[in-house]
């Protein structure tokens, strides 16, 4: 047997040499050992190289497939793919793509001159405004309103009740932020219409429409400060016509539109608009009610119109008449259930003493049982018998006087009509007259 070129020898088959301790290798001369020595070695490092070779090669493929994985992942999963699979699929590193936006040529009119809903509100808003009212003991807004500019001098019309708490001061926000203050030119409670007034010069103001001319389902825009939000737009139809509406503490029935554009506290005083950009009513009310919903009110211009010119000319509505008395209305019912005997009509709780009736037999506690021979138990009942009366005419009433024991007394009298420069309202002792 022989192993790189060696012979070996087994023990019982041969002699072994004596050691010698003086061994001299020869110069330049070399033994089969060394030789095989030094080949092993060589081929030893071959194999590591290759081993290495091998590992780095190996390494560079992993790193490689690691990362085209790594990558794909990304694209299909997203950034957060590992925060996906440490979270349960809940979050990732997500960028939502916006675009730019699309700016393109609309026509602010068709072709019949109607304005689109964004050329309405270019066209118009600035002739709407926010009014805030404070009162007394209070450095902020109790309440807010609207109203509509009707002159370029400051001239804005609203609603009586936004600002009939005004005990303070009113402030009125223009379309661009400028500050007024206001004062009231005139307020109608009967009606609820109101004119203001701001120090302002060169202001853009409404234009108003025939209010006869809006048809049923015709489209309108609300423009007001609901809730203090000023420069609001809502849009709606016109859901009906010739609604006949009292303010909440007025007496007079104004002619109204009904709409289903959103109308809220805040936007009373507000306008209405057509898509033509004319004013066609003046916000003002809308029903409140958990089961009912879009059912808002709005004064037309027609209806509004007179009450606007008189309030800007004299202060108060011009022509009306008041008698000077404030009173409750008793009915039969109320009348039967009486611990006194009484009859039914208007009981009397106070009477104006700059009033003609103060100068007759009437006196507080008393009921007014007819007018001019005809039996009257309500504020509607009295004004339908004073229609078409003018101040300084004359009128006869007759008068019950309950007793506290026995029969009460009964008597007629006769007194002017006055002018109602005041306006008539709602009032705690009752109803004025």
């Amino acid at each position: 047997m022989s192993f790189f070129d060696e012979e070996v020898f087994f023990a019982d088959m041969a002699e072994v040499p004596k050691k010698d301790d003086s061994f001299t290798m020869p110069s330049g001369a070399s033994s089969k050992a060394d030789v095989a020595s030094n080949g092993l070695g060589a081929a030893n490092k071959r194999r590591r190289s290759g081993r290495l070779r091998l590992i780095a090669s190996t390494a560079l493929i992993t790193a490689v497939l690691i990362m085209g994985t790594a990558m794909l992942t990304v694209l299909l999963r997203g950034r957060g793919w590992v925060a996906n699979l440490i979270l349960g699929g809940k979050n990732i590193e997500f960028t939502l793509p916006v675009a730019d936006y699309p700016d393109v040529d609309i026509a602010d009119k068709d072709e019949y001159g109607r304005y689109t809903t964004e050329g309405l509100v270019k066209a118009v808003s600035d002739t709407v405004v926010e009014i805030q009212i404070f009162k007394s003991g209070s450095y902020v807004p109790s309440s807010q309103g609207s109203g509509i500019v009707i002159s370029e001098n400051g001239y804005i019309v609203t609603n009586a009740h936004v600002v009939s708490e005004a005990s303070r001061g009113i402030k009125v926000i223009l379309f661009d932020g400028t500050a007024y203050d206001a004062v009231v030119i005139g307020a109608d409670d009967r009606t609820d219409i109101a004119v203001i007034k701001i120090n302002a010069a060169g202001l853009k103001f409404a234009s108003f429409a025939d209010s006869d001319g809006v048809s049923l389902g015709e489209d309108v825009c609300a423009i007001g400060a609901p809730g203090g939000f000023a420069n609001s737009v809502t849009k709606g139809i016109v859901s009906g016509k010739n609604r006949q509406i009292a303010a909440q503490n007025g007496d007079i029935k104004m002619d109204c539109l009904q709409l289903d554009a959103a109308i809220n506290p805040g936007s009373s005083g507000g306008a209405i608009f057509n898509m033509f950009g004319q004013v066609i009513a003046i916000s003002s009310s809308k029903l409140a009610s958990t089961t009912y919903d879009g059912i808002g009110f709005a004064i037309t211009t027609n209806a509004a119109k007179p009450i606007i010119e008189s309030l800007m000319e004299h202060g108060y509505v011009k022509g009306r008449i008041r008698i000077g008395i404030t009173f409750y209305g008793i009915n039969e019912q109320a009348a039967m259930r009486a611990k006194v005997e009484i009859k039914p009509g208007l009981y009397v709780v106070a009477i104006d003493d700059s009033c003609d009736v103060a100068n007759t037999r009437l006196r507080v506690d008393d009921v007014i049982t007819s007018v001019e021979g005809e039996p009257v138990r309500s504020l509607e009942e009295l004004k339908q018998l004073l229609e078409g009366r003018e101040p300084g005419d004359e009128v006869t009433a007759h008068v019950y006087r309950p007793a506290i024991t026995g029969e009460g007394e009964e008597f007629d009298i006769s007194f002017k009509l006055m002018e109602d420069n005041g306006g008539l309202i709602e009032n705690p002792a009752g109803k004025s007259a």
